[in-house]
């Protein structure tokens, strides 16, 4: 009867051996591959931002120097071909319906909204997602300062949690630039 106790016990202790090696081979191979792709990864996200920001300002290759940088915003400075300055970018995530919104807003040298793109998102399809669309985004142009929902920029009917999403990044951006302008503790 002992015999049998201790032979079930060493029969549990192996399995539970061979369960903790399987494990850490398998999060071993998945940390492995999570290396091999990040950089890949990061490449992609950002030649996304620099497609955004080209569409922002309609150039193929704006140049961007990085000015200020909080976790929360990066502000850059957009150059054009000529290396003269255009206006500012902001770089700003917020939190969505399905998840974060990756913003980018670009403005005029005097802090004008003059587009915003939506770099990453994964909002609902049919609907959050409509956020995204040129239509719905052609609204933030031309305006400035804090911006409220339907009175400076509509929502999406059916979406309004992305459209507060959307918005709030706009104006944490806005008001990154705006503190940035202004001197705020993170200037260069």
């Amino acid at each position: 009867m002992e015999k049998t106790k201790k032979n079930a016990v060493l029969e549990g202790a192996l399995i539970g051996l061979k369960l903790l090696l399987i494990c850490a081979i398998v999060a071993a191979v998945v940390a492995f591959v999570y290396e091999l792709t990040l950089e890949k990864a990061n490449e992609n996200i950002n030649r996304t931002k620099a497609e955004a920001v080209g569409a922002i300002f309609q150039m193929e290759a704006p140049v961007l120097e990085e000015k200020s940088k909080t976790d929360e915003t990066v502000i850059y400075l957009v150059f054009n071909a000529e290396k003269s300055p255009i206006g500012y970018c902001a770089e700003v995530k917020s939190a969505g319906f399905g998840g974060d919104l990756l913003v980018m807003v670009g403005y005029d040298l005097n802090a004008q909204i003059m587009g915003v793109e939506i770099v990453e998102m994964s909002e609902t399809p049919g609907l959050g997602s409509k956020v995204g669309e040129v239509d719905y985004l052609s609204q933030y142009t031309g305006k400035s300062g804090e911006l409220i929902l339907n009175e400076d920029v509509d929502a999406v009917s059916g979406a309004t949690i992305s459209s507060k999403a959307l918005l709030s990044g706009v104006n944490a951006a806005t008001q990154a630039l705006t503190d940035f302008l202004k001197g705020g503790a993170n200037n260069e």
